[in-house]
């Protein structure tokens, strides 16, 4: 037997070496990434948008620490805390319907495309008391189980959203503020 084919045939035998089951990081990091946003109507007095899975795109302070240690994540619930940031004497109200989709992440287009949602909660516009806080978690049990892992350089590919709609609204008024914490696993330390 040659040299360098010894040599293969010895590194072949050391599982280490290659990056085996064995000697791979299978550590799992639970994390909150927390981030933020507002939210104002169009100029036709409607809201209609949503948050995406992508802990990246909502102003996360947090993200950049966990993206440069980890390569691979997975949102496993979010939390959002919702404030009105309108009096009830300045502009008009309605109701907001905030849902959660598990795997779509358009804007809804429509106050009833929301409401159809199982997990769909309905706030005031306006109100004068403390934040509320909705949280959903992806599901456990049942046909939709796997919650896929994705590459955090593309956090974007991320799949689900909360979409939000109401209209009837002031033209062109911030009327929501909202803290969002997403439940994160981080795998593959760098």
């Amino acid at each position: 037997m040659t040299k360098s084919r010894k040599k293969t045939k010895q590194l072949a035998h050391n599982p280490q070496i290659f990056g085996s089951s064995s000697s791979q990081d299978k550590t799992l990091v639970k994390a909150t990434i927390h981030g933020n946003a507002a939210y104002a109507s169009s100029a036709g007095g409607v809201i209609d948008t949503n948050i995406t899975m992508d802990p990246s795109a909502v102003g996360s302070t947090d993200w950049g620490d966990f993206s440069s240690t980890y390569d691979e994540f997975r949102v496993l619930g979010v939390r959002i805390t919702v404030a009105s940031v309108q009096s009830n004497n300045t502009a008009l109200n309605t109701l907001v319907a905030f849902a959660f989709d598990n795997d779509s992440s358009g804007n809804p287009g429509s106050f009833s495309v929301v409401r159809q949602y199982s997990t769909c909660k309905l706030l005031p516009a306006i109100w004068t008391t403390k934040p509320i806080s909705i949280t959903w978690w992806r599901p456990t049990r049942g046909a939709e189980t796997t919650i896929p892992w994705y590459d955090v350089a593309t956090a974007s590919s991320s799949p689900g959203s909360i979409p939000l709609y109401a209209s009837g609204l002031t033209a062109t008024t911030t009327y929501l503020a909202l803290a969002v914490d997403f439940f994160c696993e981080f795998r593959g330390r760098r």
